[in-house]
């Protein structure tokens, strides 16, 4: 039972990417984007991924103007503004990548909107608020993130009421972490801010690579992908990750409300709303 819940995160626990070990503050062995002194000697499977790099994929990218008198990479749904993509971070002072395999503790990031970038895991809820602050924007509340993603029909997928598979990044077979650690020991459940986990092979997805994944307005990935917190202050993020998408309800429907704001393990990522223009 102990492994049904962290890898499908069951209702009842109301659980994200995270489970036992990725703590409400800080993940072991990750709250800070580092590493803990003892990883029970897993190897490094994938035989490439420097756990002590910070990795740049968003090098060279640029946040597109935004649609209809929206902020940069946003566009309009209903009488608000939402990010067509999930976010990315960059630096606050100069405007450098940040890397999205890299909880930002202590930096000074904002928030962006990008088409073809890594999109940020490894965050916090009260870090996607001061993140879509900085760019002069918002988390969207829960009606706001249902409407942006179920359209003005109400839908349960972004693209209609019946699920497609493989229209969104939702439906990996093996939890990454056990890949990654090549066990499911009890130990690598306090290791799921490892930095190493969203660089594998068929894990997290770059932003605009599922095109089917749309929702009537626009947005892109609000199903699968990275959870993404919304601005609910007792913790609540929305849409599944690309485990997962139906145990906590089914996609756009799908939401976790197991962990508090301060929580971040490698499935938890953002997008922005803003006021309408």
């Amino acid at each position: 039972m102990r492994f049904l819940v962290l890898i499908v995160l069951a209702a009842s626990c109301g659980g994200g990417g995270g489970g036992a070990g990725a703590t409400d503050g800080a993940p072991a062995g990750g709250g800070d984007g580092s590493l803990a002194a003892d990883d029970g000697g897993a190897p490094d499977a994938a035989g490439e991924c420097d756990p002590e790099a910070m990795p740049q994929p968003n090098q060279g990218l640029a946040e597109a103007a935004g649609a209809g008198g929206c902020p940069p990479g946003m566009l309009p749904v209903a009488d608000f503004c939402v990010d067509r993509y999930e976010a990315s971070l960059v630096t606050a002072d100069g405007g450098a990548p940040w890397s999205p395999y890299w909880n930002p503790d202590g930096a000074e990031v904002r928030a962006v909107s990008i088409a073809g970038a890594v999109p940020q895991g490894y965050i916090s809820g009260l870090q996607a608020a001061d993140a879509c602050a900085a760019a002069g924007k918002r988390l969207c509340s829960d009606a706001e993130w249902l409407r942006a993603c179920r359209g003005p029909d109400d839908r349960v997928y972004p693209y209609g009421d019946t699920r497609i598979p493989g229209a969104c990044n939702d439906a990996r077979d093996q939890h990454p972490a056990i890949e990654y650690f090549g066990t499911s020991a009890d130990w690598i459940w306090s290791m799921l801010g490892h930095p190493c986990i969203n660089q594998l092979p068929d894990s997290l997805d770059r932003t605009g690579d599922n095109p089917d994944c749309e929702s009537a307005e626009g947005p892109l990935d609000m199903m699968g992908n990275l959870h993404e917190w919304t601005a609910d202050p007792a913790g609540t993020f929305r849409g599944g990750f690309y485990v997962d998408t139906m145990i906590n309800g089914e996609g756009c429907l799908y939401a976790t409300t197991a962990h508090n704001t301060a929580h971040w393990d490698y499935s938890t990522g953002f997008r922005c709303c803003a006021d309408g223009g």
